[in-house]
């Protein structure tokens, strides 16, 4: 099976190549020196000429707001979904729960309508909008906040503020389920493999971590962690305010009970997950 994985630069695409190192797929990884996502004509001379027989889509994605490339994600979506749709290729396209906005809403599930609060999940549903539009053969897969021991996401953060001596700048109204960048990635790479199998599973999918937590909640476990292993960081100075975030959606939980339905995929806990990626941040920044 030929597959393209549209990014493998940064923190998502890193972990996808290496989850898909283990798996006997013919990997295609355009970088962007060799290959022009906003020229469409580019695009579709790429994807005519190498026809793979899976795209996934992470163009653009970000761990976060400020590492996120907004203008890409829809332009790159639309140029791929045209050129895979005239070749019936499937898609798989990677999102986020930043389509959702300002409603009061404690999980959202895959029915409930998206409506972003920011620019950022515009950017995202225009994406999702431009690869469900274009044929049958789409999977949107969104997901809950990602953490990771690299890129910018909440858990790099707070390691990084601690080290240089900074508070943490906590919400205590924000809520999300924290998956691993690994995990996200573990869950992709078997939507592909039971995709090449035949699977007829279509449409939009959540996955997330089976253990929601606030960001203070998350702040006290990792505070927790550290404090086990003895690591020689500063005791972390907090500052918690509990007020509306502005072009935040409030809840970042999302139900999983489709993709569990459809592919079998069973939620893991972020707990499990964080004392490796602390170690291995550690490993890195110390050195």
């Amino acid at each position: 099976m030929k597959l393209l994985l549209a990014d493998s630069q940064h923190s998502l695409g890193v972990a996808l190549e290496h989850e898909l190192e283990r798996e006997p797929f013919n990997l295609l990884q355009p970088d962007g020196k060799s290959l022009d996502w906003a020229d469409a004509g580019a695009v579709s001379a790429y994807v005519a000429e190498k026809r793979p027989d899976l795209v996934i889509n992470n163009l653009g994605w970000g761990d976060s707001a400020a590492s996120a490339y907004q203008t890409l994600i829809p332009l790159a979506a639309k140029h791929l979904a045209r050129a895979c749709a005239e070749r019936q290729v499937p898609v798989i396209q990677l999102s986020s729960y930043r389509v959702f906005g300002d409603d009061n809403k404690s999980k959202h599930s895959e029915r409930d309508e998206p409506e972003p609060n920011s620019d950022l999940g515009r950017a995202f549903l225009a994406a999702e909008q431009a690869v469900l539009g274009a044929q049958e053969c789409s999977l949107v897969l969104r997901t809950s906040w990602v953490i990771g021991s690299y890129g910018d996401n909440l858990l790099t953060r707070l390691l990084s503020a601690l080290q240089d001596g900074q508070p943490w700048h906590l919400n205590s109204r924000l809520r999300g389920a924290p998956t691993a960048l690994s995990d996200l990635a573990r869950v992709t790479v078997a939507l592909v493999k039971q995709i090449s199998c035949g699977s007829d599973c279509w449409g939009v999918y959540h996955y997330c971590s089976g253990d929601a937590c606030s960001e203070v909640e998350f702040a006290e476990q990792l505070a927790e962690i550290l404090r086990q292993q003895d690591y020689p960081v500063a005791t972390p100075q907090w500052q918690v305010v509990d007020e509306t975030a502005s072009e935040v959606p409030v809840s970042a939980v999302l139900s999983a009970q489709r993709i569990r339905n459809d592919f079998g995929v069973q939620a893991r806990t972020w707990r499990t997950y964080l004392l490796p990626m602390i170690k291995q941040w550690m490993h890195t920044n110390q050195e």
